[in-house]
């Protein structure tokens, strides 16, 4: 439920730059390559999503330069991420050899030639994933690492590559240790703490420091564990940039992420948006759930209703129906509800795990025609909005026995145990995890996610008490089920806590 929209539009920009300024110690760029103060206010309005103020600045400028090439491949890619308009893409698609060839035929003495051709490459490696043209998104991001790995040889000091190259020893460091024979073929090498430790470094440097810890506050909450200082540190960067949307989205997906329902309201209140941003239709989504939590169904059905007119692409619709379904259900308007359901598997795509769940939902509707269970859905609901007294309060009364679905039965054990974890009741945690793994393996061809899901938060707490051999089982226990619709996530969690414990 708590699996964020805004992580696919925010991955984009965990590994997009927003500096370039020169550097006095290397060399520079043919006279035609100037990032001039100009290029530079553009390309700092594009990131804070304003994207046309950026646009402006930028007709000002040479079109060969490749500072300017550089930028409007980067507005480009936002607006395209937003909006996945299949037809914009392929009138854009040819630009890509054309903006490479321009910045290659520039000085190949400078540092600028291989970093703005990789993170050219990675932009395009966004969008071809979003498009769905993985192989050939696969080959821009090999490229792009050869790029910066030369690049860093060359010029050992130069920051930008630091910051880049980081992101993509994280990425290499979540390839399955049964696959890493596939990255050595290529040689690709790196791993999580190699990454974050140069992205520590570029964090203090003056002019690259709040777009390193933006992609540091990314990694903390999509892939390790999220810390209250590191929710303190997010807080106070919203706080200076206060003009900066992007930065706003981020902090309100990562506290409706972690359970900070109260939090993220108050995001939203401060949030700058404006007719100078570009609007983005997944903030329809988090005000959606910030309503679907405190149980105001109407209010949460009018912005889900306004993600699906206002998107044209195929991300998260079929979680919003799901959504709408789960308003009116619990609302009391089963059969509007049921409506709903039935729009599932006609909408949009599969690539967000969230969808995959929505699908998976439908199917076993389809199937069985039973709806699930209410006090489960609100115990959900309640934990995913931080809200866990709420949560205890509804289980009350309930017990594994109240169900007589296998399903509903692992659900309920996975579901108390995250409330009894998230409220340092860690004992109990264990015992209701544990069961629901059991529950889960006992009837595996139904490829649940809470066996997995339990494993992972076993692993984290025997991390925390440092009982590293019964993390490092828990650990491999979460990345060993198979096809289930959190895999992905589930995988990449338990790899990187595998990694930070160095086995």
């Amino acid at each position: 439920m708590s699996e964020i929209r805004h992580i696919t539009i925010l991955s984009l920009f965990a590994i997009i730059r927003v500096g370039l300024l020169l550097l006095l110690s290397v060399p520079a760029f043919a006279s035609d390559a100037d990032f001039t103060p100009n290029i530079q206010k553009a390309y700092a309005e594009i990131f804070k999503l304003r994207v046309q103020t950026g646009r402006d600045l930028l007709t000002r400028e040479n079109p060969k330069n490749p500072f300017r090439v550089y930028t409007e491949n980067y507005a480009d890619m936002v607006e395209l991420l937003n909006s996945e308009d299949e037809d914009a893409y392929e009138q854009l698609v040819d630009k890509e050899d054309e903006r490479l060839d321009l910045i290659e035929e520039t000085d190949k003495k400078s540092p600028y030639n291989r970093f703005l051709r990789a993170e050219l490459k990675i932009h395009w490696a966004l969008l071809k994933i979003r498009f769905g043209h993985e192989v050939k998104a696969a080959w821009n991001i090999i490229q792009a690492y050869r790029l910066l790995e030369e690049n860093q040889k060359l010029f050992p000091k130069f920051l930008p590559n630091l910051k880049s190259i980081g992101c993509l020893h994280i990425l290499v460091g979540s390839i399955p240790e049964n696959q890493k024979w596939v990255t050595s073929f290529l040689g690709l090498k790196g791993n999580i703490q190699q990454g974050l430790k140069e992205l520590e470094s570029a964090s203090h440097d003056k002019t690259w420091g709040l777009e390193t810890s933006f992609c540091q506050f990314f990694i903390q909450a999509y892939i390790l564990p999220y810390t209250d200082k590191v929710n303190e540190a997010l807080l106070q960067a919203v706080e200076t940039h206060e003009d900066n949307l992007n930065l706003n989205f981020l902090a309100t997906a990562i506290s409706l992420k972690w359970g900070r329902t109260e939090q993220a309201v108050q995001l939203i209140r401060k949030s700058p948006y404006n007719a100078s941003y570009l609007y983005f239709p997944v903030f329809e989504l988090y005000k959606g759930e910030i309503n679907l939590f405190k149980g105001n169904y109407q209010q949460a059905s009018t912005f889900y209703a306004n993600y699906i007119r206002n998107f044209k692409g195929k991300a998260f619709l079929k979680d919003t129906y799901y959504k709408l379904f789960l308003c009116s259900w619990l609302g009391g308007d089963e059969k509007k509800g049921l409506t709903y359901i039935h729009k599932i598997p006609v909408a949009g795509s599969t690539i967000a795990e969230s969808d995959k769940a929505a699908q998976k939902f439908y199917e076993n509707y389809n199937k069985t025609h039973t709806l699930p269970n209410k006090s489960l859905i609100k115990i959900r609901l309640y934990f995913d909005a931080g809200y866990y007294a709420q949560a205890l309060n509804e289980a009350e009364n309930l017990s594994e026995n109240t169900f007589s679905l296998p399903k509903d039965k692992a659900d309920f054990n996975y579901r108390i145990a995250r409330v009894y974890h998230k409220t340092e009741q860690s004992d109990k945690a264990i015992a209701y995890y544990e069961r629901a793994i059991l529950l889960t393996d006992k009837y595996k061809e139904a490829q649940w996610h809470f066996g997995a899901s339990a494993a992972l938060q076993l692993g984290y707490i025997y991390q925390e008490k440092n009982q590293k051999l019964k993390a490092k089982n828990a650990f491999e226990k979460a990345i060993s089920y198979k096809r289930h619709e959190y895999k992905t996530s589930i995988d990449n969690k338990a790899r990187a806590a595998l990694t930070a414990m160095n086995f």
